[in-house]
C-alpha cells in the first residue's frame, strides 16, 4: 500500500504507523477504532433522521408557498426527499427568475428559523443517550488494559500501586469523568445540528436577500447531507481522543503523578503550537491550554510523582 492513505479517518503518512507504536510504548493507549466507527454510526444515523426532518420542512413551505414546478411527491423518505430536491434543483436553475419569489423565501425562512432554532428543544433522553453512554463505558473499561499493554515497567509498576482506597476513589472518578463526557457530546452535537439548520437557512437567506443570484435546492440537499456525515466522522474521532486523554490524566493523577512530559505523535500533521510543546514538562494539574485543542493527537507521560 503507497503512502499516504487513508483508514479509520486518519490520513497515513510513513511516519503515521511508527508514531502509533512510539504512544503505545509510552503507556498512551489510542482510543479504539471499532468504538469510534461505532459512535460515528450512531451519530450519523441520527443526523440522517434530523437532515429528513429539514428537508420535509423545507418541501412543506415551498408547497405552500407555491415554490414548485410541479407537484411535490408524497413520499418523505429521505432518499425521496433527497431525489426531489436534486429534479426540483436542476428545474429551477433553469426557470429561476421567473418561478421563485425572493419575498417568499424570506418568509418561508423565517418560518423555518423559529421553527428550526428558536422553540424550545425537548431534553435529551431514551435510546440515543443510552447507547452513547455505552460507548464511552465501553471504552473507558478496555481503556487499562490497552494502558498496560505496553507501557514501559515503570508506568506500569506507578499505576499498580494503587491502594484499595485509592482505587475506589479512581473508579469514582472515572464515572465522573464518563458522565462529564457523555453530556459535554450531547450539548456538542445539539450545536452541531444547530449548524446544519444554519447552513440550510443560510442558503435561503442569501438568495431572498440577493447576496446570490440561484437558490441551488439540489445542491443544498447534498451539502446537508454531506456536511452531517463529515460533522460525525470529525466529532466522533475528537471526542473519542478526548475522553481517553482524560481517563489519562485521571490515572496518573490518582496514581500520585506530579509531572508529565509532552510528546507528539512525530509526523507531518502535528500543529506548529503542539510541536513546539513536545518534550515539555508541566504540572499534571496546570497543563497548556492546548491540551483541548480540537483533534489534538498528543499524548502525556509521568516523569514525576510522590511516594504517598
Amino acid at each position: 500500500m503507497s503512502y499516504p492513505f487513508k483508514l479509520n479517518g486518519y490520513i497515513y503518512s510513513p511516519k503515521t504507523k511508527a508514531g502509533f507504536l512510539r504512544m503505545k510504548r509510552m503507556g498512551i493507549p489510542r482510543p479504539l477504532f471499532s468504538i469510534q466507527d461505532r459512535l460515528q454510526r450512531v451519530l450519523f444515523a441520527r443526523y440522517k433522521v434530523l437532515i429528513r426532518k429539514l428537508l420535509k420542512d423545507l418541501k412543506k413551505q415551498l408547497v405552500q408557498n407555491n415554490i414548485t414546478l410541479d407537484s411535490a411527491p408524497e413520499d418523505d423518505s429521505l432518499e425521496a426527499l433527497m431525489k426531489f430536491f436534486e429534479e426540483e434543483g436542476k428545474k429551477l436553475a433553469e426557470e429561476n427568475e421567473k418561478m421563485i419569489g425572493r419575498i417568499n423565501l424570506n418568509t418561508i425562512a423565517n418560518t423555518l428559523e423559529t421553527q428550526w432554532l428558536q422553540e424550545e428543544q425537548p431534553e435529551e433522553t431514551g435510546q440515543f443517550v443510552q447507547t452513547v453512554e455505552n460507548i464511552f463505558k465501553t471504552e473507558q473499561e478496555d481503556y487499562l488494559g490497552r494502558l498496560f499493554e505496553d507501557a514501559d515497567d515503570k508506568t506500569r509498576k506507578l499505576i499498580i500501586s494503587y491502594s484499595i482506597d485509592k482505587e475506589k476513589f479512581f473508579e469514582q472518578n472515572l464515572e465522573n469523568i464518563r458522565r462529564l463526557y457523555l453530556n459535554n457530546s450531547l450539548e456538542r452535537i445539539k450545536g452541531e445540528e444547530d449548524y446544519i439548520k444554519r447552513k440550510i437557512l443560510g442558503r435561503i437567506i442569501d438568495y431572498a436577500e440577493g447576496r446570490s443570484d440561484k437558490l441551488k435546492l439540489d445542491d443544498l440537499s447534498k451539502e446537508a447531507y454531506e456536511t452531517g456525515l463529515n460533522v460525525t466522522r470529525l466529532f466522533a474521532r475528537d471526542q473519542m481522543q478526548r475522553f481517553n486523554k482524560a481517563c489519562t490524566l485521571s490515572t496518573f493523577q490518582n496514581a500520585g503523578v506530579t509531572k508529565v512530559k509532552w510528546v507528539t505523535s512525530n509526523d507531518g500533521r502535528v500543529r506548529k503550537s503542539h510541536k513546539e510543546l513536545n518534550g515539555k514538562i508541566f504540572d499534571v494539574r496546570n497543563l497548556p491550554p492546548e491540551v483541548d485543542d480540537y483533534n489534538c493527537r498528543c499524548g502525556l507521560v509521568p516523569v514525576e510523582w510522590s511516594s504517598d
